[in-house]
């Protein structure tokens, strides 16, 4: 199979391109879907711009102190094997305000493609917000 220098080259790029189509759509700051999101989740896109580390604590078997009440914890065996593995799934099963935004730009994002070819009132009941 004879190819051009360009054909090969265009093979080897393949996998970027395809890679690049996957990815979903952001709405962008003046666009119907941008003020959406703020409406749908209260807070902007943009909201996690600059966080760099977060630093909102989740509960862990070295702090669940300042999670659970001390009248509670009284009466609970905080060696025992199950204490630790009920802290871990609280840990699991909580999510720091940036996680949640990130969990939030994602679900987002996979309904883009869906708003293309809607109008606005369109998009507002696919969501149900009325």
């Amino acid at each position: 199979m004879n190819l051009s220098v360009s054909d090969r080259k265009k093979m080897l790029a393949l996998p970027f391109y395809l890679a690049k189509r996957r990815e979903l759509p952001e709405p962008k700051k003046g666009q119907f879907e941008y003020q959406l999101f703020e409406e749908l989740y209260g807070v902007p896109w943009h909201w996690d711009d600059g966080i760099q580390v977060d630093h909102e604590a989740k509960i862990t078997e070295f702090n669940y102190e300042e999670f659970i009440h001390p009248e509670l914890l009284k009466n609970m065996d905080t060696d025992s094997i199950e204490f630790k593995r009920m802290i871990k799934l609280m840990n699991l099963n909580s999510k720091t305000k940036y996680e949640q935004h990130q969990a939030n730009k994602a679900q987002f994002k996979t309904y883009m493609p869906l708003f293309a070819k809607l109008y606005p009132h369109e998009m507002r009941a696919l969501l149900h917000l009325g």
